[in-house]
């Protein structure tokens, strides 16, 4: 399946693709040993709730060890990989209450899977998404926070935890595999909803460290938004990155959403 920069036509192909092998399963005429063939090497995916509305996935591909797949949920995308056994493990933030979670392959073939995660309605979430080694990240400061003050929050600063992390916490979570050559990859960042406690103002913003890779590039990102009233919308980043003298620094878009207003302990 080729890849593409466009997020939303890149999961209608692929649900296309699901469907498409879908029913064609289902009409294919009925042989014992091609079924036992097609049972041995059926692809299943498995969701887990998880504390902070998160989801536990696990894909599970025997025929297919080591390769790439493309994880899509209500518009967020990022590139995983099998491990020797055909198996695929991990956690993502749960977008929607009630949770889709789309899985394919290279050639074409996947998997999805449903679940309830009534938690999902107590946190805003952001993701920044995009494709290839960018380097983008997401960044939060509350209350008129300066750059790595307390009060500065990044993948870096406020990493998911499940085994410290409270529900009135923020937290980012890392998604994507870097070692997949042109491979999707997102930050999400979790804030509790306003009316679970005191509110303060937070201010996003997404930051580019300039390589040798991007240095003189134009680079695209997606910033995906689930609100506290359940609605979610999208809009697309264009950063035009320095010439390679400027190696090493970075360039920041600030302010790139309205203020959210987070819960506070």
């Amino acid at each position: 399946m080729a890849k593409t920069n466009s997020f939303g036509i890149a999961l209608f192909v692929v649900a296309s693709a699901v469907w498409a092998h879908a029913v064609l399963a289902e009409q294919a005429p009925s042989d014992p040993q091609a079924e036992g063939n097609a049972n041995a090497c059926g692809i299943s995916i498995s969701a887990k709730a998880q504390p902070l509305a998160m989801v536990a996935l696990t894909i599970t591909s025997r025929c297919l060890p080591d390769e790439q797949i493309i994880l899509h949920h209500s518009g967020l995308m990022f590139s995983h990989k099998t491990d020797a056994a055909g198996i695929a493990k991990m956690a993502v933030p749960a977008l929607s209450a009630k949770a889709v979670f789309v899985a394919t392959f290279d050639n074409g073939d996947g998997a999805l899977t449903m679940i309830d995660v009534p938690d999902a309605d107590q946190f805003q979430r952001v993701a920044l998404q995009w494709q290839g080694t960018k380097g983008l990240q997401l960044h939060a400061y509350e209350a008129g926070a300066g750059y790595w003050s307390d009060s500065h929050l990044s993948l870096q600063t406020a990493p998911l935890d499940l085994g410290s992390t409270k529900a009135n916490d923020r937290f980012f979570t890392k998604l994507g595999t870097p070692d997949i050559a042109d491979g999707f990859h997102a930050q999400v960042a979790s804030f509790p909803n306003k009316d679970s406690g005191e509110t303060q103002a937070i201010v996003l913003s997404v930051e580019a460290e300039i390589t040798d890779e991007n240095c003189g590039r134009t680079v695209v990102g997606e910033i995906l938004r689930r609100n506290a009233d359940n609605r979610s919308n999208g809009q697309q980043l264009t950063l035009y990155l320095p010439k390679c003298d400027a190696v090493g620094n970075f360039i920041v878009m600030g302010k790139i959403l309205e203020k959210l207003e987070a819960s506070v302990e």
